[in-house]
């Protein structure tokens, strides 16, 4: 009996590795970011009043660049737990972020930074953010869109805890919130971002995947 269940144990940790393997498609697709992220003249500038009422605030450089982190946590997260919600937010994000790299090409836009001054490590860490990352990638926002999409799925999960779910959402709105108060990108930006996520969730909320799960798990044991 012991020997079966590390067998059990054995298969379905392999089972994840597996599912895990089919996430190296967003670190592939944002091999195309670079490339689009350049000036190539005629950019569009989507500045509203709203903007104007949103002050820069350095230390929301910490959310903003813990997004990374955000995303794979709770990718992994969901792969572990639940599969199907796993795999219906790979295939969003990647429609999403390919759709958007679209627009980046046809529609380009721009988004001044403003003069920083400070030494401070919170200003210098925007500063490091701005050397490395062009502002040109602007519309829609592709941290607002792939938090957006990652908290609804984790929420809408049956398998994540409550408190995995509190802790997700807090983080999704830190960031959707730090790329205007760093002036990443304009409302608008944002605004069409959480609109996009949303569509590309009710498109795909009754996709249904065979599983197999009438299965026994002991008849993929040898």
């Amino acid at each position: 009996m012991e020997q079966l269940q590390k067998k059990v144990i054995t298969y379905q940790w392999k089972e994840v590795i597996k599912r895990g393997v089919f996430a190296l498609s967003i670190p592939l697709i944002s091999l195309t970011y670079p490339l689009l992220n350049q000036n190539r003249g005629n950019t569009n500038d989507l500045f509203t009043f709203i903007d104007k009422l949103i002050p820069f605030n350095r230390f929301f450089i910490i959310p903003y660049v813990s997004w990374y982190i955000f995303i794979a946590v709770f990718s992994v997260i969901l792969c572990i737990s639940d599969k199907e919600k796993y795999f219906k937010l790979l295939i969003t994000l990647n429609i999403g972020m390919i759709t958007c790299y679209i627009i980046y090409y046809f529609y380009p836009t721009y988004v001044p930074r403003p003069l920083i001054l400070g030494t401070d490590f919170f200003s210098n860490l925007v500063l490091n953010l701005y050397a490395v990352d062009n502002p040109y990638n602007c519309f829609p926002s592709i941290h607002v869109l792939n938090s957006v999409l990652i908290a609804l799925y984790i929420f809408e999960s049956k398998k994540v805890s409550k408190w995995t779910k509190v802790i997700c959402i807090i983080i999704s709105v830190s960031i959707i919130l730090s790329t205007m108060f760093i002036k990443q990108h304009y409302f608008a930006d944002v605004i069409v971002g959480v609109i996009f996520a949303f569509v590309l969730y009710f498109a795909f909320k009754n996709l249904k995947f065979n599983f197999h799960k009438n299965q026994d798990i002991t008849n993929y044991i040898e």
